[in-house]
């Protein structure tokens, strides 16, 4: 089978479907942003005309006082040989009311940035990010548990007192009959991608297909070429005691359930950052395998699950 026909097959990307949601999502909000000019430049139309009618009523008024017409009005606060007069007070009043669509906007985007930036100082980030992207549910269910094994191979790095390790579980299959649910995990993978604190990440055979692995993971089987446990851009944990590790020695993974590290990559984020946290995500690994050597499981799936994995690793 020729290289465009396998193209073909393969049908939309990884990138092709994130490019897709942000395109979405673009066009989502011009139109929310079209409607909301269109709904300020509305009010200010009124407002104009209604400040207009209120001038012309007043000037009419107003020479009606100087030619004798009338001997005072309502309408204006002055005699017939003067010119409206504000006080300190109202002009400070008029200007408020002239320019409060433009002031409610300023507020409120200083308050956003300001909202950010003390939410940024103040948050405080764990030392690592682990995102488990297999829909495998016994794995998604399993935050804590992953928390507390990932935290003995981790330092305090954010010298807050203590280690923690934050599970993003972002499930990705290729069922797409809920679109909604499809999106909204697609979205969050795309967001994580594009910043450069979750390195590790824990997939299979669907999320590596989807996330195009041999462009965006490691290739571990150059840097650990002599680990029976390693193959391609994964760390195997099928063959090793990490569910017993994680609190469930009864539980049997898919063959194609692995660890593996994103390349580094430019994202929103400084290539120097996420170098920085590359490096320290591949000591973790590293002290991981050592604590996870190859042993050979005789346990089987149910048949109809095995079969179903049958193309990952054997």
């Amino acid at each position: 089978m020729s290289k465009e026909k396998k193209k073909k097959d393969k049908g939309k990307s990884f990138l092709e479907t994130v490019r897709e949601i942000d395109e979405k999502e673009r066009r989502m909000e011009e139109e929310a942003e079209e409607k909301r000019r269109l709904i300020i430049e509305e009010k200010k139309k009124k407002e104009r005309e209604e400040y207009d009618r209120k001038i012309r009523e007043e000037r009419i008024e107003l020479m009606r006082l100087k030619q004798g017409v009338i001997s005072e009005s309502d309408k204006i606060e002055t005699s017939p040989d003067e010119l409206p007069k504000l006080s300190f007070w109202k002009k400070i009043v008029n200007f408020f009311y002239h320019s409060k669509w433009w002031l409610l906007i300023t507020v409120f985007i200083v308050g956003v940035f300001t909202f950010m930036i003390v939410d940024y100082i103040t948050t405080v980030r764990p030392d690592m990010i682990v995102m488990v992207l297999t829909d495998d549910s016994t794995l998604q269910i399993s935050n804590d548990y992953l928390s507390d094994y990932f935290e003995q191979y981790v330092d305090d790095r954010n010298e807050d007192g203590k280690v923690s390790v934050d599970i993003y579980p972002i499930p990705v299959n290729s069922d797409i009959s809920v679109s909604d649910y499809y999106t909204g995990n697609m979205t969050k993978l795309s967001s994580q991608f594009q910043l450069a604190d979750s390195i590790m990440i824990i997939t299979d055979a669907v999320a590596n297909k989807t996330i195009l692995s041999d462009e965006t993971l490691e290739n571990l089987e150059e840097l650990f070429p002599d680990n029976r446990n390693v193959r391609g851009t994964g760390f195997y944990i099928r063959d090793t005691d990490f569910m017993e590790k994680v609190g469930y020695p009864d539980t049997v993974l898919d063959r194609d359930i692995c660890i593996s590290l994103r390349k580094v990559t430019k994202t929103y984020d400084s290539i120097e950052e996420m170098q920085e946290n590359y490096d320290y995500a591949f000591g973790v690994l590293e002290k991981i395998m050592n604590d996870l050597p190859y042993e050979q499981k005789n346990r089987t799936l149910a048949p109809s699950t095995e079969a179903a994995t049958e193309g990952g690793m054997q």
